[in-house]
């Protein structure tokens, strides 16, 4: 981890109106950085909750950390997918708040929608960099040209910068990776100044205690150190420290990472 330089890291995350191809936009970046195999079987990779699988919607934000070379050079890509319905915009804005870039997935069928509308603001007032994806463009009915339209007059976005993919498909996903590189700005970390971390989301294991998922944004966090929480005044022992890639991997220490000179 410690060899990107932080000008080759990018975290973003993924919104949309609830069933406008999140999830199946994740699996797709998921083959094309190597991360999982490419296998019919994928298919909401990333949704872990029974009742995801069971009614193929996102209800909780999942993270994956993608390795990606482009133009010769090694990227980290930080990927957060997350809930499109409007019960959990909550768990939209935690994870906003550890990005700098969304992509604002938009059916090239249904065009804007009422989620659409909200997430689009949520990342527009958190002033990260805004992608818009026009998806599935395959269907029979897809008019891309109409929704680009729409998102330049709603949203103010150029319809020329729209992404148009299939995510089922695979069509045109390449682009996607290449636009979260150019377009979303690296993170502002310093090594030097001590930890600082923001935890946008947890869960519990009974035998394992709290894991917290943290973004990084100053000094380094190792097993075995002590942490304390800003909001409590708490003090947390360390046990374990990793990234998910989607699943997880244990790693010696998280860091920020130093500027390349």
């Amino acid at each position: 981890m410690s060899r990107f330089p932080v000008e080759n890291i990018r975290n973003f995350s993924i919104i949309a109106h609830v069933d406008h191809g999140k999830s199946t936009l994740a699996d797709r970046l998921l083959e094309l950085t190597g991360t999982i195999d490419k296998t019919k079987n994928n298919k909401q990779v990333l949704d872990k909750l029974q009742v995801e699988r069971e009614r193929g919607i996102t209800v909780k934000a999942q993270t994956a950390s993608l390795f990606y070379n482009h133009e010769g050079k090694q990227y980290l890509l930080n990927l957060i997918d997350t809930p499109g319905h409007v019960d959990f915009s909550y768990e939209v804005s935690r994870s906003l708040s550890a990005c700098q870039g969304v992509l604002l997935v938009v059916d090239a069928n249904e065009g804007i929608q009422a989620q659409t509308v909200a997430n689009f603001f949520l990342a527009f007032e958190a002033q990260l960099s805004v992608i818009p994806v026009i998806n599935k463009i395959d269907l029979k009915n897809a008019d891309p040209e109409r929704v680009g339209k729409q998102i330049e007059k709603v949203f103010d976005i150029p319809s020329d910068e729209c992404i148009k993919i299939s995510a089922k498909l695979g069509t045109n996903v390449e682009s996607v990776l290449q636009a979260v590189i150019e377009r979303i700005p690296p993170p502002k970390v310093h090594r030097k100044n001590p930890l600082r971390a923001l935890v946008f989301d947890s869960t519990f294991d009974q035998y394992r205690g709290v894991i917290a998922n943290v973004a990084l944004f100053d000094g380094v966090v190792s097993k075995g150190d002590k942490v304390v929480s800003a909001h409590t005044q708490k003090t947390y022992d360390v046990n374990e420290v990793g990234i998910l890639n989607p699943n997880e991997q244990q790693t010696h220490k998280l860091n920020v990472p130093c500027r390349s000179i």
